[in-house]
């Protein structure tokens, strides 16, 4: 049995947090190109495509492995009625699709690859597939009869 107060009040203050980290963790990806154009490409760094392409599958993996987490997080949130689990499945899915922003950045530096943007592509759409939805919460805060 749920024990939280499930009132749509909560729920909306529950959105306009989970709507706020995504947006912080967004923004964060584009900190992360912002950083790596301000600072330049390294000297001397040899172009090196097989581990550019290695850390690309690396990234495009694990984005796509938290959609299936998270979705798996949610779900087991909403059979236990936790409301805290379901922050705690975007939370994990946000980070996870962070990964290839930084995979890009270490790619950047590393190897100096020209398609190192193509990591900050597939870490925001990853990000923006996992906006946060109103009816995940909905299902994990109310108890069903």
């Amino acid at each position: 049995m749920n024990t939280q107060n499930n009132t749509p009040e909560n729920i909306d203050l529950r959105m306009r947090t989970l709507r706020t980290l995504w947006f912080a963790l967004l923004a964060t990806v584009g900190i992360y190109f912002v950083f790596a154009m301000i600072r330049g490409r390294p000297e001397n760094v040899q172009p090196n495509s097989t581990l550019s392409l290695a850390l690309l599958g690396a990234g495009v993996l694990i984005a796509l492995v938290s959609f299936v987490i998270k979705n798996t997080l949610v779900r087991q949130a909403v059979e236990r009625e936790q409301v805290a689990q379901v922050q705690q499945a975007y939370i994990v899915a946000w980070a996870m699709s962070e990964v290839p922003a930084l995979l890009g950045m270490l790619d950047f530096f590393v190897t100096s690859d020209r398609y190192y943007y193509v990591f900050f592509i597939v870490a925001v759409c990853a990000q923006l597939a996992h906006f946060p939805r109103r009816e995940h919460v909905e299902q994990a805060s109310f108890e069903r009869r």
